[in-house]
């Protein structure tokens, strides 16, 4: 195969087929005998050793240098370690960013990327009506009490019920630098968590300190996002409008395919609100804006439950109530 070819290929295996810049990424990321190797996959160190005459010490530092890079992934199965590629663009981009040694070069593809290409993705995603990846966690301290929380829709236990934690940087904020939010703040759960600290890319944590990160992205405006299933899955995101890949998105309704929100949405006690318009700005989906007789006033259908307004809030005149039943949240 061609050198460009190969990179083509790798960009057709993440679902990039028709880009021009992602077989770029791949060639600042990655040798042409690297990429080769990669385009091979899935397969065993043994395996591929013979294929590309290695002894298997060799083949073994080898994919141990591309684990790091972020472009192979490890699996054991049956007592053998299989190795793959990247599933997905979205994988290969968090990845790759997250390696220690990327350069600024290879982040700045990223960029040209993610303001030139993707937008076309959750476009496509809505389309052919793909399951949203992620879900709204919404801030559960002004949901209204009599509201029963499931333990998979709090931040809190859901770190709380996590085996193994890790915090690490964001992709999406490393990669579109338009903010001063918290970089360090995402976390990662049981086989992420794993994944993160194996690789270098991600610090343990405990509990406690987990929390604390949490409480830290909620003054800052963050929104939790996290897989859209039920249980714990590997992270929690906490995301800005300006920089992340899915919430920005959220805002119209021909690219919101990527995630859904909450079962909760924000509701205002115009008796306490006092116009003061904090909650406007803060929404991340514009969802807020102040009446004629300046109370803050909130589209149902635009709020994505996830909280932000209601703990901004100077007087506390918001609060979350259920909108959507249990089964909302698929299992």
């Amino acid at each position: 195969m061609p050198d460009q070819d190969v990179y083509m290929e790798l960009s057709k295996k993440v679902g990039a087929e028709h880009s021009s810049i992602v077989p770029r990424i791949w060639e600042a990321v990655c040798s042409q005998d690297e990429a080769r190797l990669i385009n091979s996959l899935p397969a065993t160190a043994e395996e591929l050793a013979r294929q590309f005459d290695k002894s298997r010490n060799e083949m073994e530092n080898i994919l141990q240098f591309l684990f790091r890079k972020g472009l192979v992934f490890e699996a054991i199965k049956d007592g053998r370690a299989i190795y793959r590629m990247p599933r997905h663009i979205i994988q290969f981009h968090d990845a790759s960013t997250l390696w220690p040694d990327a350069s600024i070069e290879l982040l700045d593809l990223w960029r040209r990327y993610t303001e030139e290409e993707y937008p076309q993705v959750p476009v496509l995603l809505k389309a052919i009506q793909a399951p949203p990846f992620f879900r709204v966690i919404p801030i559960n301290e002004k949901i209204e009490p009599e509201s029963q929380v499931l333990a998979y829709e709090d931040a809190s236990r859901i770190v709380e019920n996590a085996a193994v934690l890790a915090v690490t940087k964001c992709p999406c904020r490393m990669i579109m630098r338009k903010c001063d939010k918290p970089l360090e703040v995402c976390l990662q759960m049981n086989r992420g968590a794993e994944y993160a600290i194996k690789r270098g890319t991600g610090r343990q944590v405990d509990v406690e300190e987990a929390k604390a990160i949490l409480r830290s992205a909620e003054e800052a405006g963050l929104v939790h996002l996290t897989e859209n299933k039920a249980g714990i899955g590997t992270v929690i995101c906490n995301c800005c409008q300006c920089c992340c890949v899915g919430l920005p998105y959220a805002r119209k309704a021909e690219t919101n395919g990527l995630l859904v929100p909450s079962r909760y949405r924000a509701v205002v006690e115009a008796s306490s609100c006092t116009g003061c318009g904090i909650c406007v700005d803060d929404c991340p989906m514009g969802a807020i804006s102040l009446d004629a007789g300046d109370v803050a006033s909130v589209n149902a259908d635009t709020c994505i439950g996830c909280g932000v307004c209601s703990h901004s809030c100077p007087p506390g005149a918001i609060h979350l109530t259920v909108a959507r039943g249990r089964d909302f949240i698929p299992a």
